[in-house]
């Protein structure tokens, strides 16, 4: 009775809402709680299991080999995957993977624009990043918008998860979340390192070394990567980047016989960019002529990076079955991206949508014609902290098994917004500083969060059924002050500020159920939620409100003699969809976020591979695996209103309208060829039709006689990539990429501003050496 009365007693913390998935959402959760007390009051209690090992990855993992016992999708791309596509852009890895559904940029994968389920891609802002299971995006609370993002050339494994484990992994969890895995300590002395060459001047070094001993392990790693762009200006400049980063971990542990086994790690991570790149496309006529053209307009764009990381990790076992892992983690992040911000007085989007009306303006941009170029220094400066606490239990009462998990998280960060216009002139060609401007003269803001983050999530198996609910509960306060344009001491003589308060309970519940020891079913439901981002001082709209969703899914996973499949369906319900103004994602750039009312974002997710030559119960020479993975989403609002402006334009957006920049279908597919020392895998990615206006009638693509304002969607293209390994001699191994294989030239995006290409035909060659 005691435990009935705990059961009713925790349901009631559902009457947050009459929303009617909600209700349905309390049903499912109550139910599943009776089933537990009928359950456990069958079997007396017994404490036998001992299935959790402190090590490194306990928490650093949240899929890893376990994507098939996981009440939700996820999914792990380990190290030797990723060894055989040798890609240093993330974005080619991720497009594997269904649900995802990404955004090019610059073509290399620095700054990727990510979505999972129908999120926003804009700056990977609407999903959780982490690295080794620690928020990485430079400001996560107050803001998100990913501009630094980790180098993925230094990392051996990604994950993807979605569906309701996901609320363990906040504060992002309608869409899912993204960890990379950094390298991790050997269990002996080992070492790698990579060397490569190729197209556009592309070139990287890799090298990590790294040891386990008694009670001290160590690894570090140091890694860079350059180019010198594929994008042509007129002057020859270099239009590329050269990032660089050094990474060490330090490990002090017991021996393995010790009465409580323990581990303390330091991890640092120095990383630094210098990109010469540009928010600026260009115009359908000009892309149509040279993709790869950049305007001399853009000459002194640049973007300065430097990020720098370092955490404390504390794991123990101070009981059978019982891993704890406390962190304490500290990140700053500067970010100053430099780029031209009007010509002749005349704003980019006004050029690009009519330059025949703005000719003046366009000469100016396109170093034609001498005039004003009003140019935009935006430094921020990102601060990031906190302290992780994460526990897990397992235990076994006969036939039952249980894994508690319970975590605590204290954060806080800030982004201090610094930015300055200044005043250039271009004269034949070139552009020459007129007037410096003072500091913090367009942008003087500071924009702070403090959040108190926890959940609690229980897994309980009984024989071929596991369920695992949970709770995830997130308190943030929000701080935002705008100095003003002229005060750039601080004095607070035009200070306007605002802040803002927020506190939400976050339900799931999660079900795997094994048929057979090959077919596996699963299905959750769960409470997801997003911040509403800073409070306005400016805004017409009012203060955004808290974006919320009741998220369903239901799948199964299957696997048998080389071949395996997976099909999801999921399903989305909004409450308050937000929407955000940022020039990044064509807005006016206020950061101002703003309410859509109810959306509804639906779809399927499906993946299959086999190998084709397998033979059951033998182990072939020679492997020809394929695999194919296929997403279609439907994301439509479900409310009639008036939008102010950002990401979705102004007007008015009605009822049924498509959520522009989801892509409904998206198809990936590899043909691979495995013999001995020999590997290649053919990949191909298709993307579909993207609105990239709301709206529900026809389409209009790019054309030479439709405005850059009114195009309302982009075609479909198809990009393919070939890599291929040889192991020469022992560790030693050759290998080749080849990028955008058959050269298309599509439009991959409207944004920043303007038309942009992907990378071209690239060749790529190395060699990489294990020892």
């Amino acid at each position: 009775m005691r435990c009935f009365n705990l059961v009713l007693k925790f349901a009631s913390l559902f009457k947050l809402s009459l929303d009617k998935d909600l209700y349905y959402m309390k049903l499912i959760y109550l139910l599943a709680g009776l089933l537990l007390v009928q359950v456990q009051s069958v079997f007396a209690q017994k404490v036998e299991l001992d299935s959790i090992k402190t090590n490194e990855l306990t928490f650093v993992t949240i899929v890893g080999d376990r994507g098939k016992s996981i009440p939700g999708s996820g999914l792990y791309i380990n190290k030797a995957k990723l060894e055989q596509l040798n890609q240093p852009n993330i974005n080619n890895v991720l497009r594997v993977v269904p649900g995802v559904n990404i955004r090019d940029e610059e073509g290399f994968g620095l700054r990727p624009n990510i979505g999972l389920r129908g999120t926003p891609v804009n700056r990977s802002a609407k999903i959780t990043l982490m690295e080794d299971g620690i928020l990485m995006a430079p400001a996560p609370y107050s803001d998100p918008s990913a501009y630094y993002f980790p180098t993925f050339a230094r990392m051996q494994g990604v994950e993807v998860l979605k569906g309701s484990s996901q609320i363990k992994y906040g504060p992002y969890t309608i869409g899912g979340a993204v960890n990379l895995i950094s390298t991790a300590i050997p269990d002996s002395f080992s070492g790698f390192a990579q060397v490569s060459y190729g197209s556009f001047n592309t070139n990287q070094q890799r090298v990590w070394v790294g040891d386990s001993h008694q009670n001290f392990d160590y690894v570090f790693e140091v890694n860079r990567i350059a180019s010198d762009g594929f994008k042509e200006l007129t002057n020859g400049a270099n239009t590329g980047f050269d990032r660089r980063d050094v990474m060490g971990k330090l490990r002090w542990h017991t021996r393995e016989d010790a009465v409580v086994p323990q581990s303390v790690t330091l991890k640092f991570v120095n990383s630094s960019e210098e990109g010469n790149e540009t928010y600026l496309g260009l115009t359908y006529q000009d892309y149509q002529a040279n993709p790869r053209r950049r305007y001399a307009g853009t000459q002194r764009d640049i973007l300065d990076m430097s990020h720098q990381h370092l955490s404390l990790t504390h794991s123990v076992r101070p009981a059978k079955g019982l891993v704890i892992n406390t962190t304490g983690y500290y990140a700053t992040t500067f970010r100053d991206w430099a780029r031209a911000n009007s010509f002749g007085g005349q704003g980019i989007n006004a050029i690009l949508n009519n330059p025949s009306a703005q000719m003046t303006a366009y000469q100016i941009m396109t170093g034609q014609a001498n005039g004003a170029v009003d140019y935009q220094s935006a430094a921020r400066t990102y601060f990031s902290k906190g302290l992780q606490w994460n526990a897990a239990y397992g235990f076994s009462t006969e036939k039952i098994y249980h894994t508690i998990q319970v975590g605590i998280r204290l954060h806080a960060d800030q982004a201090d917004r610094f930015a300055t216009r200044s005043t250039y002139a271009m004269t034949d060609g070139t552009m020459i500083l007129t007037n410096a401007g003072v500091k913090g003269n367009q942008e003087n803001q500071l924009r702070d969060a403090q959040s108190l983050a926890a959940y609690l999530n229980y897994d309980v198996q009984f024989d071929k059924l596991k369920i695992s609910p949970g709770f995830r509960v997130e308190k943030i306060d929000f701080q935002f002050q705008n100095f003003g344009n002229a005060d750039n001491a601080r004095l607070g003589t035009a200070l306007r500020s605002a802040e803002n308060g927020l506190s939400i309970f976050l339900p799931g519940i999660g079900f795997t159920y094994d048929v057979n020891q090959d077919l596996n079913l699963f299905a959750g439901v769960h409470r997801g939620f997003s911040p509403p981002g800073m409070p306005s001082v400016s805004s017409t709209t009012g203060q955004a409100k808290v974006e919320t969703s009741v998220n369903y899914e239901l799948g199964y996973r299957f696997e048998k003699e080389g071949f395996s499949s997976s099909l999801t369906g999921f399903l989305n319900n909004y409450d308050n969809i937000l929407g955000s103004d940022n020039i990044s994602g064509g807005g006016a750039g206020t950061g101002d976020m703003f309410n859509a009312g109810n959306a509804k974002i639906q779809g399927i997710e499906f993946s299959l591979s086999y190998d084709l030559l397998h033979t059951k119960g033998q182990e072939n020479k020679v492997r020809l695996p394929v695999s194919i993975a296929y997403t279609y989403t439907s994301a439509k609002f479900q409310d009639t209103f008036v939008n102010g402006g950002g990401d979705w334009g102004s007007g008015q957006i009605n009822r049924g309208d498509f959520i522009p920049f989801i892509t409904p279908q998206l198809i990936s597919g590899i043909i691979g060829f495995e013999s001995g020392r020999f590997n290649a895998n053919l990949i191909a990615r298709y993307t579909g039709e993207t609105r990239v206006k709301p709206g529900q009638g026809e389409v209009i693509y790019p054309s030479d006689i439709v405005a850059f304002s009114d195009v309302n969607a982009l075609r479909e293209f198809l990009i393919m990539d070939l890599s291929a390994n040889y192991r020469v001699k022992g560790g030693l191994t050759a290998f080749s990429t080849v990028n955008n294989l058959t050269n298309s030239k599509a439009i991959v995006a409207n944004l920043p501003q303007g038309y942009r290409p992907n990378l071209p035909l690239s060749l790529n060659l190395g060699l990489k050496l294990q020892f």
